[in-house]
């Protein structure tokens, strides 16, 4: 990634915020449209996908994973607390597969944007 596209990244993570609070509801998740790869697993570029998934509703670890493509979404929220991203953790239940138990997973909500 050249360190003009690092900086596009960086800047769009401090866009300034729609809203601060985020509601109770689920929601589809839209993820940002691809960026040529490898630059698309950076951390940054995890970090810009899971910031706009947020300001649309709270996600769960397991929707991250899968929906956002994020390898480990712990880590993507604690890299974004560390900027100034106030996320809270919640717990939910959700299955993974038809027909089993709903896993306690992660329920990250976005509650401050970054200055």
């Amino acid at each position: 990634m050249s360190k003009n596209e690092e900086r596009t990244l960086e800047a769009e993570l401090q866009l300034c915020p729609e809203q601060n609070h985020i509601g109770e509801h689920q929601r589809e998740v839209h993820i940002v449209p691809d960026i040529p790869s490898p630059v698309n697993h950076t951390t940054e570029a995890q970090a810009l996908r899971l910031v706009q998934a947020l300001r649309t509703g709270p996600i769960t670890t397991i929707r991250a994973a899968q929906e956002l493509d994020i390898v480990h979404p712990p880590s993507t929220v604690r890299y974004l607390r560390r900027k100034g991203w106030g996320i809270l953790t919640e717990w939910a239940y959700e299955p993974t597969e038809r027909g089993r138990r709903p896993h306690r997973v992660g329920l990250y909500v976005l509650v401050k944007e970054a200055a």
